[in-house]
């Protein structure tokens, strides 16, 4: 008896086990399909409804949790934005609804954004809408546009954007980026609008510390207005000079704590540079670091250019008579296969850091000494400057020559003879 009661017990906690697992059943191909959505309603395009939420079905039980650590009611957008968005979760359902309601006579874009994800771990990549109005009609007009990273010169992936209205900046008609950088705003009735773009790093769609973000004004009058959205980091704060650097006796170049507007007019009258006796230094040019670059490099390789020819000119009649090798082609694409399309970039190249000032070579700097420098005038991308400086700082020397890896003197050598 004793042996059947402990074969009981046995057979009871095995089963207590198996039932507590939470694993995927045994047996059968392994699923590695994210959620497809079922059916949303309301149903895409129907007018005079009145919901109290909105619908989204799965095909199967998805987790209480986006992709990651993403909180599942930060993956369903409600446009317009009037109140806090409320998410339910319910296994292979989501009901969403603003906390105050769906207006009457208003038309509405609802968003599944990506990363929904099923119980293990599959989640979805694509973003899916549906409109309806409350109202008889769809009004006609949308934003149409496309958010960069503007650093990285880069399209910016599920960005969130937002069109605020005016004058009552209660209501935001919000959107997000796809895979292109690519969104649209709306249906939305026309008037004037703030739109921004923010690079949500927390998902909280709010502008945070370190946060890349662009805004700008919008009429909409016509169908559809399609804008450019350059996201960076913008601070509020001046920009300071973090570096100084001397190459040579007749440059100088400046190094900013963050980017420069783009739009200063470069100018000799915004830097005053001068030495320890107070005596002006003449600078004849500011210009971006990149253009000094350019510059500099183009003049590099007219010189490479030059003696190239040079050098081919002194070869003899029979070299120069010689045609060149002719480069390797690439090789061919396939047959009717088309060669993929470039990147998309911004339509400006990213702001800058850094300055370059010639000096004239009448008044150059001396290596060694210590000079002052003062700068009036550079903004950040916010428009906001202060007077920098004075700020002291020395030309460098120029390195002393290496003389340790002088060849020995042969001592086997002999002494020339004497005459």
């Amino acid at each position: 008896m004793r042996r059947v009661i402990a074969l009981a017990l046995a057979a009871g906690a095995a089963g207590g086990i198996a039932c507590a697992s939470a694993g995927a059943p045994p047996g059968g191909p392994e699923d590695h399909a994210p959620p497809q959505i079922v059916k949303i309603s309301p149903e895409s395009g129907q007018t005079n409804v009145h919901p109290k939420e909105v619908e989204v079905r799965f095909d199967e039980v998805v987790t209480d949790r986006g992709s990651g650590a993403t909180a599942i009611d930060q993956l369903f957008l409600i446009s317009p934005r009037t109140s806090a968005t409320r998410v339910s979760w319910h296994r292979s359902r989501v009901t969403i609804k603003p906390a105050r309601g769906f207006l009457p006579n208003t038309a509405y874009r609802i968003t599944v954004l990506p990363g929904v994800a099923d119980l293990r771990g599959n989640s979805r990549h694509e973003s899916e809408t549906a409109l309806f109005s409350t109202g008889p009609d769809f009004p006609p007009y949308s934003i149409l546009g496309t958010v960069f990273d503007w650093t990285s010169q880069a399209v910016a992936r599920n960005a969130y954007v937002e069109a605020i209205t005016h004058p009552d900046t209660s209501i935001a008609y919000v959107a997000a980026t796809d895979s292109t950088g690519s969104f649209e705003v709306g249906p939305l009735p026309a008037g004037t609008y703030t739109l921004r773009a923010l690079i949500d790093q927390n998902a909280n769609r709010t502008v945070d510390r370190n946060e890349k973000w662009d805004t700008t004004t919008v009429t909409v009058s016509d169908a559809r207005r399609v804008v450019e959205l350059d996201a960076i980091e913008r601070d509020t704060v001046p920009p300071a000079i973090t570096n100084v650097d001397a190459p040579d006796s007749v440059t100088l170049r400046l190094t900013f704590d963050k980017p420069l507007d783009p739009a200063i007019p470069l100018q000799p009258a915004l830097v005053q540079l001068e030495r320890a006796d107070s005596t002006p230094i003449e600078i004849q040019r500011v210009e971006w670091a990149s253009v000094y670059e350019r510059r500099a490099q183009a003049a590099d390789s007219a010189k490479r250019a030059q003696a190239a020819d040079s050098a081919r000119r002194a070869q003899p009649d029979t070299a120069r008579a010689r045609p060149p090798a002719r480069p390797t082609p690439p090789p061919a694409a396939p047959s009717g296969a088309r060669p993929p399309p470039p990147p998309r970039k911004p339509k400006a190249p990213p702001p800058e850091k850094a300055i370059v000032l010639s000096v004239s070579p009448r008044t150059p700097m001396h290596p060694g000494e210590t000079l002052r420098i003062r700068a009036n005038g550079f903004r950040n991308l916010v428009g906001k400057s202060a007077p920098l400086g004075p700020r002291a700082f020395n030309v460098p020397k120029p390195a002393p020559r290496d003389t340790t890896n002088k060849p020995p003197a042969d001592s086997v050598r002999r002494p020339p003879l004497l005459r």
